[in-house]
């Protein structure tokens, strides 16, 4: 086992990991990670299944749609199903003032391509 580097990554979480491969694909070579337990062992592990792109910030909105892009890219890399299932959402809201697209969302989707499409009913 290693017991230098130029970086040191602690914990292999949903963020440990992905600092790790970016610096990689940065061209950083002298970095490792140091684990307690299982990779996305703590935290992401109970996060699983929160994913989505539609956000009322444009920052935050494109790095969740960077992320799902980025599991696609790993997947194709590596030949290893990550296990990702992106099955689409809905947002409901009670009436026009409820709706979080008219605003910011509706910019963010037609922003970032996602395919989204409002339907408003009648009562």
């Amino acid at each position: 086992m290693k017991t230098h580097a130029q970086v040191v990554v602690i914990g292999g979480g949903v963020v440990g990991a992905s600092v790790l491969y970016h610096l990689t694909l940065a061209g950083w070579t002298d970095v490792m990670m140091v684990e307690r337990r299982e990779l996305t062992h703590g935290s992401t592990w109970h996060a699983a299944g929160g994913m989505h792109t539609l956000n009322g910030d444009p920052n935050v909105a494109a790095l969740q749609r960077y992320t799902v892009e980025l599991y696609e890219k790993i997947q194709a890399e590596s030949g290893r199903d990550c296990g990702i299932h992106m099955t689409g959402g809905l947002q409901l809201a009670d009436g026009a003032h409820g709706l979080p697209a008219n605003g910011p969302c509706s910019w963010s989707v037609s922003r970032h391509g996602d395919r989204a499409r409002h339907a408003v009913g009648g009562s």
